[in-house]
């Protein structure tokens, strides 16, 4: 069984994020692709797959317990955030006692190269494997090793598992694949397509992993830790072949390039590009990927709107310069409003990502931040307080300052964890992000733009629900 659990919805396939997908302003269910490679890798040595993602299906726990009792399956598979993880362990202990024979398979960016004291600290009874790297080039050894011979289980980078006495072996993960072509496609038969919508088109919207990996070195960001810092990516061709199929076989016209800056090699974009133009996809396909500021020019992002492009999402993070040396994201203020310039000459729509909660910041920050968020004026906006993952320079930094580890569980990045170490009070930071929040959406310009580009009645709804659920939140 591969599934997202019942209950909170959380962004599981994104280890970089983790979002609570609720509790955001713009967040937006993802397909759940770390499910559909795996179903994909193990059908090719003929396991017999489930796969289900209750959370998305708004189904129940006894939807998960019924399914359970029904499947009796040899192992569970669950996609797990640190947000969720309290919750997914009960799912887990709860299942145990249920079938005491099954193992349990938890994959999470909390568990890659761990410390013993973190595992120490959770309750990990009932769980039986721990995955923190790219499961899909994992999950087959590691299955064939727990059905045919656990002896091999020792020479499995990127896994943690119990010895004999119950102690929690940790084997490092050392080295990044390179062979991203040798993965099937996601298994979207497995996969609900319909259940993952893009707000803007009401049309269901594949995920398609372009590349792996991040050459920079922001102190709040995973990528660089869990898939390294070389770019590692898939060829143009291979790309456009994923494109074709989810079209041909599953009517799928909207996309979401995911990389971690799909934009860094220009280069490769370009070129990507002008081959979808070439393919005449750029007439039957609507693209959305993520972008730094600094890589953002006019004939990139040109032909980025000729090839389909309607939307980048951008981590501007701050407004203010120092703060966005200190937390080394090596950009600027300046350049941010550039990239938004060039973006806005070319009509293609603008996701400003924006963080706040860095220990560092003042109030003098705050209104730094908002300053420069009104003046980009971005067509969607989200505020997070920065979460300080285990393994990047934040966590480390506060770990060195502070001699413990710090407790990320339970929280993620619309939560403020920072009570101990930050200048600003949680309490003010939540003001903050609520009034901003409230203050940027509702302004009559921005409903009125938002009214002119409505197209049909169902976009309008996704349109409305946001509102409300926003206006729920804060």
């Amino acid at each position: 069984m591969l599934i997202y659990p019942p209950g909170r919805m959380f962004q599981r396939g994104e280890d970089r994020c983790q979002i609570d997908i609720m509790a955001s302003c713009v967040g937006t269910n993802r397909p759940c692709n770390d499910l559909g490679y795996i179903s994909s890798v193990l059908k090719q040595d003929n396991y017999g797959i489930f796969l289900k993602d209750y959370q998305a299906e708004k189904k129940t726990i006894d939807d998960l317990l019924t399914d359970f009792s029904a499947e009796k399956p040899d192992i569970v598979f669950i996609s797990t955030t640190n947000g969720s993880l309290p919750e997914d362990l009960k799912t887990v202990d709860l299942l145990k006692n249920k079938k005491p024979d099954t193992a349990f398979i938890l994959k999470g960016s909390i568990f890659f190269n761990p410390k013993q004291e973190l595992l120490s600290k959770l309750n990990l009874t009932n769980a039986d494997y721990l995955i923190g790297g790219e499961v899909e080039f994992i999950i087959r050894d590691l299955v064939n090793a727990h059905f045919n011979d656990k002896t091999l289980l020792e020479n499995l980078q990127g896994i943690s598992y119990k010895d004999d006495n119950g102690n929690w072996i940790i084997n490092f993960h050392k080295d990044f694949k390179d062979e991203l072509e040798s993965l099937p496609f996601p298994d979207r038969d497995a996969m609900k397509n319909n259940l993952y919508i893009n707000p803007s088109t009401n049309k269901p919207m594949a995920l398609i992993v372009t590349d792996k990996g991040c050459p920079y070195s922001c102190s709040f960001c995973l990528s660089p830790v869990i898939s390294g810092k070389k770019i590692r990516s898939r060829s143009n061709e291979n790309i456009i072949g994923e494109i074709k199929d989810c079209i041909e076989k599953y009517n799928i016209t909207n996309f979401f390039f995911r990389s971690d800056t799909f934009t860094a090699n220009r280069t490769k974009i370009i070129e990507f590009c002008r081959l979808l133009i070439k393919e005449e996809l750029n007439s039957k396909i609507n693209w959305v990927a993520t972008a730094r500021a600094d890589t953002l020019d006019e004939e990139l992002v040109r032909i980025m709107k000729q090839s389909g492009c309607s939307l980048v999402a951008i981590g501007f993070e701050s407004g203010n310069n120092e703060s966005l040396s200190l937390m080394n994201k090596k950009t600027t203020t300046e350049i941010n409003l550039q990239a938004a310039k060039i973006c806005k000459k070319y009509k293609i729509e603008i996701l400003g990502y924006f963080l706040t909660g860095f220990p560092w910041e003042d109030e003098q920050d705050l209104t730094k931040l908002k300053n420069h968020i009104f003046e980009i004026n971005a067509d969607y906006i989200e505020i997070s307080v920065v979460v300080p993952f285990p393994n990047t320079p934040i966590y480390n930094e506060l770990v060195l300052q502070n001699g413990n580890l710090p407790d990320i569980t339970g929280f993620d990045s619309y939560h403020n964890i920072y009570k101990k170490y930050g200048k600003i009070s949680p309490e003010k930071i939540e003001k903050f992000r609520r009034e901003t929040l409230l203050q940027y959406y509702t302004r009559p310009s921005f409903v009125i733009n938002k009214l002119l580009k409505i197209r049909n009645l169902s976009v309008l709804f996704n349109y409305v629900s946001f509102g409300f659920r926003m206006l729920k939140n804060l």
